[in-house]
């Protein structure tokens, strides 16, 4: 039985106060249940119910719905949005929740909510305003964490027994320094540390063999560590918004690269990138470029290379010049 908050619905396998637009869908895809901004007051969902994905996005909920237990094929919760302050102990008992988000509430995680989350494999939180980790984060057995536009500048010691993350966020928190506690991730695929207050990168990243994704925008970093050129298996390295005055020959050997982002730092020249085998893609805008870089231009890889708002002075020639090579790729100067 179900009814909403304008008129019933019959045939509903569970039942609570939404607007009946909301559940579209539903009959053809029992498997996936979406309600967005419903001012839920109350659900329930019956024991043999088949949901795998629950979105309970912005609906001004105080807390997760018990009734969420009798959901015993859940993979995926979301409930991003809403007023959920802690975690309740029957979270740990969903042995199929492999996802949680929980981005946009009021978390604050303390010693018992990571204990009850110690089994999803992806864990969402951003934006909670979390200003500390509880230091049994050790505990938790996720892959992927996101604690993006948070107020974190340091992490728990317990944080370095979670060297089998494959995906750790950290956009937009007040780190000045990335902490030491990563030291051994190496299995580690995508970090980011967009919008923070970092000053540098530590040598120890460049050991972080897996890495494939690396964002460091948006800091106050002044050199590339020469020892970033051990990671073989790289292919985003976005720097952009940084105090970068020049790149360094080495750069050249990193031949994974397919996405290369300098731009809005202090660059007066380049080498030769366009011996990055991989790289179709380049980002140097808003630099202090004198010297167009041609040979990235006339890269048979290249598909995007953005160059405005530097140095260059192009002659009538180098105009027509790059009117042609524009036919091939998409650049921007």
């Amino acid at each position: 039985m179900f009814s909403c908050m304008t008129r019933p619905l019959a045939k509903t396998p569970f039942y609570g106060y939404f607007n009946e637009d909301q559940l579209k869908g539903w009959e053809e895809n029992p498997q996936i249940v979406t309600l967005d901004r419903c001012e839920i007051r109350e659900i329930d969902f019956p024991e043999d119910n088949c949901i795998e994905r629950l979105n309970l996005t912005n609906d001004q909920l105080d807390r997760i719905p018990s009734s969420i237990k009798k959901c015993k094929r859940l993979k995926a919760l979301n409930l991003e949005g809403n007023r959920i302050r802690h975690i309740p102990r029957w979270v740990m008992h969903l042995d199929s929740l492999e996802e949680i988000t929980l981005n946009f509430n009021q978390l604050k995680p303390n010693r018992a909510d990571i204990r009850h989350l110690s089994k999803a494999k992806q864990i969402l939180i951003g934006g909670n305003d979390i200003k500390k980790l509880p230091d049994n984060i050790g505990r938790l057995h996720c892959e992927s964490l996101n604690l993006a536009k948070n107020k974190l500048h340091s992490l728990p010691k317990s944080f370095a027994n979670l060297k089998h993350m494959k995906s750790l966020i950290f956009y937009e928190n007040e780190f000045e320094e990335i902490p030491e506690v990563l030291k051994g991730f190496k299995e580690l695929k995508h970090l980011d540390f967009y919008k923070n207050h970092l000053t540098k990168i530590p040598d120890f990243v460049g050991n972080m063999d897996g890495l494939q994704q690396l964002f460091l925008s948006f800091n106050q970093i002044e050199v590339i560590p020469d020892t970033l050129r051990n990671l073989k298996h790289l292919k985003y390295f976005y720097i952009h918004h940084n105090e970068l005055h020049f790149l360094s020959e080495w750069i050249m050997e990193m031949d994974s690269i397919e996405r290369f982002g300098v731009g809005f730092n202090h660059l007066l020249d380049l080498p030769d990138l366009s011996k990055m085998k991989a790289l179709y893609e380049f980002d140097a805008e808003h630099n202090l470029l004198e010297r167009f870089p041609w040979e990235l231009a006339e890269k048979p890889e290249m598909e995007i290379l953005i160059l405005r708002d530097n140095d260059f002075v192009l002659s009538d020639k180098d105009k027509m010049r790059l009117i042609q090579i524009s036919k091939t790729i998409n650049i921007n100067y």
